[in-house]
């Protein structure tokens, strides 16, 4: 049996043109409330659904937090044509969809994102990365902190509160005030609010989960200096992106992706601190080999490599899809199961670059075909990145 996608709209004749398109590929249930999608997603397992937003007693929106609550494992969409901007975002921030497609859709096109969605959730569920993520005690779990932090967004809750909750951890208001004081971003304060004001719920979210992870196994994990390296590549990485986006694509980063640099290495900061030996043994085989992958030499060593982690903790963690695949994926913007392959594209280019700079002039692989992509040119990149 094909993957299952449940497809939900108070119009049938938008509900039969999509079941019409999607039936050859995969096997569809249609449902045209939220009321009728709960009562399907009672008995029948859903890998993906996708749901309208403005629907009469409930909406897409409610309809994917109750989904997101009672069947996580289900991949939520919304396709619509009701395009508010503070919606949508509120909707990626509290995790309720991964994606919002904007209707009249393209066919090609929407069935291209669906394959990829699958084939993104294949590779998050294979025995090898299953199998360590089991042993790696606690590294799913969310922080306290972090599910507050979760309730005050969907409450809509006023900076103060929010700031209230990341004041209760001395870590992560450290580590928040170093990000929003650093040289990349500008910003000159000792108040948590204003960090938070400045920087945007999206990086607070993601200030809080790297903190926690850098945290897990502390005593036999990372170094305080890996950790201060990791965190300067990471708040590099995140400026930079946001400069490229500017300049080459002539528009700001989305706000759903705005800490897309914060996260996109997240998986080396909760591999390091639980397999410090073996990570040992790799930075002297890097010293040696400048060249060398270091995603290969995870996968020979430990089995799985820190995109893979990384995407994982992302897409249990309920974070936007173009988040997820910049993990998966910065180290392979070509892949086939890339969607926002200009977003992936312009993380590549900002991590390899952010490297350079952190890590002593390391010399990673950069897949010259990004530049052609972008319209741009590789010098042209360069003079945005040493400006700035």
């Amino acid at each position: 049996m094909g993957s299952r996608i449940l497809l939900v709209d108070d119009e049938l004749p938008v509900l039969k043109s999509l079941q019409r398109l999607l039936r050859p590929d995969f096997d569809i249930s249609i449902a045209e409330s939220g009321q009728g999608a709960l009562e399907i997603l009672a008995h029948q397992e859903i890998d993906i659904i996708i749901s309208d937003m403005r629907m009469p007693c409930m909406d897409g929106h409610q309809l994917l937090l109750k989904v997101k609550d009672l069947y996580p494992a289900t991949t939520r969409l919304i396709l619509s044509g009701y395009a508010d901007e503070k919606e949508i975002t509120k909707m990626m921030l509290d995790g309720s969809s991964r994606m919002y497609l904007m209707k009249p859709w393209d066919s090609q096109q929407l069935v291209k994102v669906i394959r990829q969605l699958l084939d993104v959730r294949e590779k998050l569920r294979n025995n090898a990365l299953l199998e360590i993520i089991n042993k790696i005690e606690g590294l799913s779990a969310l922080p306290h902190i972090y599910n507050k932090l979760m309730e005050l967004i969907n409450e809509d809750a006023a900076v103060a509160r929010i700031a209230s909750v990341v004041e209760e951890d001395p870590a992560i208001v450290s580590q928040l005030l170093r990000v929003a004081n650093s040289a990349f971003y500008g910003i000159k304060t000792g108040s948590v609010s204003q960090a938070v004001i400045y920087l945007g719920l999206t990086a607070v979210k993601s200030i809080v989960l790297s903190t926690n992870l850098c945290g897990v196994k502390r005593e036999i994990g990372m170094t305080a200096i890996n950790r201060d390296l990791l965190w300067r590549h990471a708040s590099r990485t995140n400026h930079l992106v946001g400069e490229l986006h500017r300049t080459v694509m002539g528009k700001p980063v989305p706000a759903t992706a705005a800490s897309v640099g914060l996260l996109h290495n997240i998986g080396i900061m909760a591999m390091l601190g639980q397999f410090p030996d073996k990570y040992e043994q790799m930075d002297q085989m890097l010293k040696m080999q400048p060249e060398a992958s270091l995603s290969e030499m995870e996968q020979e060593l430990i089995g799985v490599t820190h995109q893979d982690i990384g995407g994982y903790l992302l897409e249990w963690w309920d974070l936007p899809h173009q988040i997820v695949e910049s993990a998966m994926f910065h180290h392979d913007p070509f892949n086939e199961s890339v969607n926002d392959r200009l977003l992936v594209s312009i993380v590549h280019i900002a991590s390899h670059y952010a490297a350079q700079e952190v890590f002593n002039g390391m010399n990673g692989f950069l897949d010259e075909r990004v530049f052609g992509l972008l319209h741009t040119t590789r010098e042209e990149c360069e003079r945005i990145i040493h400006a700035k």
